[in-house]
């Protein structure tokens, strides 16, 4: 502005302005807002450095130039502006948009603006000025996000999270997903308060943790909170296990305005772990039950035994049969095994003779302590037709029966028959009193050993309460 030569312009050396010029000169330019002056009959042009920069490449040729030169482009928009500013009619707008050539290119611009008739000691009009700031960087960072307020309203509506927004301290419902309906039954929620619309969640602590988080402007988060939701009045209660947060909201001054909600329902996960848990707890339990059931096996066979040798055969077949059982359990859900599948594990070291072993009986489901019990008895039993029963000659045979009724009353049979005579023996080995004993309390019931001529007759008599 000093290095210009305004002696050569209509406005005249600096040293013959008149005051009014000289005064809206000096605060243009102790200003960082952008600010324009036109003056004189010519409408010359003055501005500051804030200005200079609105104008692109036509700086500095504009300056001390009519304003007509500076904005030739946009003249049809703005000489009607300044004529009435010449008039003495001040002018402002919030937003006007123009198409700009400032720098070589076509490029949309807006502007908020004030033209202000600037008055000569005479009280004529001597000018304008105009305080100004350029707005296209807000315009088009707001248009473009009115425009993705769609695609981000479908993406939260589509989200597998559920998300509500809350507004003001009381957390009055502005907005839900699809997702957050359904955690909380699909009540009646929009421009409600949560202690209104959601009684059952402020019962449970929600209301408190909104208050805190809203409080402190601090993001609130929780991992697996339980959350029972209330149902209508004829149903019952749903439990829900939450991940979420609850994140405050702020307007342009910082002060919180709302929450943000977001989670997942994550009670399947949590169900799965405490599953896991209870499993893990059962699998403790039933390996020792099946300890002190091996090491009960290993006590009893050795004191029955006479020889190392004997006790090694009886024990390892022993162990061998309820490891098959053990199996069948673990095969399916350590819970339970089928009848058929039992049987046929405990009969496997007598394959040599399987053919002469009959099998009968509808199929149905035994608990696992049954199970792993008539394993141990099948074996038992086999093992001594083998030695010294039905199964011992050539000509014998066995038939296992069995019957459920519909009130779960359970019968099974063993019976040999054209084997060696049959003498009832002098004392009842570990086998005997664990056909007898221990087999029958598995299943509530009691358990018979008979021993006629013709063939050796044992008797189970019981509850099951699972069948297929």
């Amino acid at each position: 502005m000093r290095a210009f030569d305004w002696s050569a312009t209509s406005l005249g050396p600096v040293e013959a302005w008149p005051q009014s010029l000289r005064t809206v000169v000096g605060i243009t330019l102790g200003s960082r807002q952008p600010m324009l002056i036109v003056w004189g009959p010519d409408r010359i042009t003055l501005y500051n450095d804030g200005y200079a920069a609105m104008c692109g490449q036509r700086h500095p040729q504009a300056l001390g130039r009519p304003f007509r030169d500076l904005w030739f482009d946009l003249w049809d928009v703005v000489e009607p502006i300044l004529d009435r500013a010449y008039a003495g009619v001040s002018t402002h707008m919030d937003n006007i948009e123009f198409v700009m050539h400032r720098n070589g290119y076509p490029e949309e611009t807006h502007f908020a603006f004030s033209y202000t008739p600037v008055r000569i000691e005479s009280g004529e009009v001597g000018g304008m000025f105009c305080a100004c700031t350029e707005t296209t960087g807000e315009v088009i960072a707001r248009r473009q996000i009115l425009a993705e307020r769609p695609r981000f309203r479908q993406m939260f509506q589509q989200a597998p999270s559920f998300m509500a927004m809350l507004q003001g301290p009381e957390h009055r419902f502005e907005w839900v997903n699809p997702a957050y309906q359904a955690l909380i039954g699909n009540r009646d929620l929009m421009g409600r308060p949560v202690a209104d619309a959601l009684p059952d969640a402020m019962e449970q602590g929600y209301g408190d943790l909104l208050d805190r988080a809203y409080a402190s402007g601090e993001a609130l988060t929780q991992a697996g909170a339980r959350y029972v939701v209330a149902g209508e009045p004829d149903t019952q209660p749903v439990e829900r296990y939450l991940d979420f947060v609850y994140q405050p909201l702020r307007d342009p001054v910082g002060q919180v305005t709302g929450i943000f909600v977001e989670g997942y329902d994550v009670t399947s996960r949590i169900m799965a772990d405490q599953q896991r848990v209870e499993l893990m707890r059962e699998l403790a339990h039933r390996m020792k039950n099946s300890m002190a059931m091996v090491q009960a096996i290993a006590t009893q066979t050795l004191r029955q035994v006479g020889s190392l040798e004997e006790g090694r055969d009886a024990l390892s077949g022993r162990i061998a049969a309820l490891a098959r059982a053990q199996d069948i359990l673990t095969r399916d859900d350590w819970e339970t095994a089928e009848i058929h599948e039992v049987v046929a594990s405990a009969l496997v070291a007598l394959e040599h003779v399987r053919e002469r072993i009959r099998v009968s009986g509808q199929s149905l489901v035994l608990r696992s302590q049954q199970a792993l019990g008539l394993s141990l008895a099948l074996y038992e039993l086999g093992t001594n037709a083998v030695k010294y029963g039905a199964l011992s000659n050539e000509t014998g045979y066995v038939d296992i029966e069995w019957a459920v009724s519909p009130e779960g009353a359970f019968d099974l049979t063993w019976r040999e028959t054209d084997g060696p005579p049959v003498v009832s023996p002098e004392r009842k080995g570990f086998g005997t009193r664990l056909i007898q004993r221990i087999v029958a309390p598995y299943f509530d019931g009691s358990a018979s050993m008979d021993f006629p001529p013709e063939g050796l007759v044992f008797a189970l008599h019981g509850k099951v309460s699972a069948r297929l």
